[in-house]
Parts: C-alpha cells; structure tokens; sequence
C-alpha cells in the first residue's frame, strides 16, 4: 500500500464516534458545563466545532470570532457561515483595540487606504526576503530570528495576537464554566506551525490525532461545509499569509513524509512515492527537532539528588 493510500481514514464513522466521545468525556472529567471553541473560518475549527456540537449539543457550545486589523474581511462570513450551519452562538470579540494599546501595530506599518491586495503582496515579499537557500523564513523563525530585528519584531507581532485568542478563550471559559477545545491539527504539531501558549492553548486538542490532509477528508465527511474545505488554510493574521507559504511545501507532500517517518519507512522511499528530495526531507527533520520543545511540559533542573 502506497503511503498516499495509508493515509486515507479507512473507517471515518469510527473516527468520528472516537472524537465525540473524546469531547463528551473530558467535559465530565473536568466538571464543565460545555465547550467554547475559537472559530476562525477555516477548516480546522470548522471540523472540532462540528465534532463538539454533535459531542455536547448545539446549546452547550460557545464560538468566540475574534478578528483584528489585519483579518480578511472574508474570514468573518465563512465563520458566521460555519455557526449558522451548526446553529451555535457565536460571539465577536475584536482584538484591534487591545493590540493597539499593547502597541503591537507600531510594529508594521498602517495598512489604512491601501488595498487588501497590496498589503497582501507586501506581506508575502517581506516574508520571503529572509529566505535564503539554506534555510526557509519559518525555519529562522523556529530558530528565534536567527539574529535579525526585523525577523524578530514580525515573529513578535505574529505570535502576540495567536496568545491573545488563547487568553479571550479561557476568559469567556471561566465566565461559563466551558471547555476550552483545541483545534490543532497533527501535521501543525510535528512541525511546530503553531504558537506555544497560543493556538496550542486549550484543555483538549480534539484532532490532533489528525494529520492535515486527513483534517479536510474527515470535515468533507461529516458535512463541514465545502467552500470552507477548499479555501487555503491560512492563520488570518497577516494579509495574505496562507500556511504552504509560510512552510514552502503543500500539506499532501509534508504528510506524507511526516507519515513516512512515523511509521519508518525507508527515507529513499518517501522521496519516490512524495515526489520529494533529500533536501525536502531534511528541511521536515529541522522542522520537527526545533519544534520540540514545543510539545513538551517546560523543563526544569534535576535535583532528584538533591532533595
């Protein structure tokens, strides 16, 4: 069987009684009422919030929307279409007056006036141009700037808006007595594409078990709605930012590398069945072995004999 072919859900119904009763579960092990799940109008969080509703019911589910400044317009219709759908509430918060009085947006000029589309263009050619042949922009930033202020200062503005939507999520949890559901997926995990004490800040991460590919497989099953699956996955907080950008590889090929090393498979045999290089499969190692300490609990001295 082909690593493509491995990677396909082989029981979806299975999958998806496992999550439900996953979420059902951690709700009564935590003493909470419900569940409040951040939608941003992608597939992700449109899968964990279509998987909660059917674990809790439509009238135990929050979703917390919380655009800023730089959010496309389009990301608050596709959330507002996710909540219809499920007919859930969902709540706007907007984080632009908080990021401006932390002085977050000192950090990058005021897009004001300009066109989406320019800003966007903007974004893309300012991210690239810390790239080099050796090393991607999120590789560097993995690597805390690799010493340039104006990587750093973009990995600063970036982050502080993923730990605020981790902060507004427990606010309201703790108002409600809620769950804080995850929406990290597994491909985000092993690569350390997500913000630690952010987007990974949650009480449960309900599909992480998940690699991206098969994300969009189980949400086309369960009925997530289709112009959320096909929209290119993106983070919304810089414009035009989407997520194969920011990695330099499309999700398929990354998975089934990812997939190739988990189940240990000869590297020679990845390459052939990914359509990938050396250097490719390199690049996904770099990614796993700066990312993990951001998969661990913090470390701590050992004083074992000392105590």
């Amino acid at each position: 069987m082909t690593i493509k072919d491995s990677l396909k859900i082989k029981q979806p119904e299975k999958v998806e009684d496992v999550i439900t009763n996953f979420i059902k579960d951690s709700v009564s092990k935590f003493h909470r009422d419900g569940a409040i799940i951040g939608l941003s109008g992608g597939i992700d969080s449109a899968l964990a919030a279509l998987l909660t509703v059917k674990a809790l019911g439509k009238e135990n589910v929050i979703a917390l929307f919380m655009p800023e400044r730089d959010s496309s317009p389009k990301s608050e219709k596709d959330a507002m279409l996710v909540a219809n759908s499920l007919n859930i509430n969902l709540k706007k918060v907007n984080l632009t007056p908080i990021l401006n009085e932390i002085g977050v947006y000192k950090l990058e000029p005021s897009p004001r006036f300009i066109p989406r589309g320019i800003q966007e263009k903007y974004v893309l050619s300012k991210y690239k141009k810390f790239q080099d042949e050796n090393e991607t922009t999120f590789l560097k930033s993995l690597k805390g700037g690799e010493g340039i202020d104006e990587l750093k200062r973009g990995i600063a503005y970036h982050r502080i808006k993923h730990r605020l939507r981790m902060v507004m999520w427990y606010y309201y949890a703790e108002l409600y007595n809620y769950l804080v559901i995850g929406c990290c997926n597994k491909t985000e995990k092993l690569t350390g594409y997500f913000v630690k004490y952010g987007d990974s800040g949650s009480d449960i991460d309900s599909i992480a078990a998940l690699y991206k590919t098969q994300v969009k497989e189980l949400a086309r099953f369960i009925g997530v709605p289709e112009q959320i699956i096909e929209k290119s996955p993106s983070p919304d907080l810089m414009p035009g930012m989407i997520d194969e950008f920011a990695l330099q590889m499309k999700y398929e090929n990354l998975d089934m590398i990812l997939y190739g090393f988990e189940h240990k498979i000869p590297e020679a045999e990845i390459e052939k069945e990914a359509g990938v290089t050396p250097k490719d499969i390199n690049y996904v190692k770099q990614l796993m072995d700066l990312s993990r300490h951001m998969r661990e609990i913090p470390p701590s001295p050992d004083l074992k004999d000392l105590l």
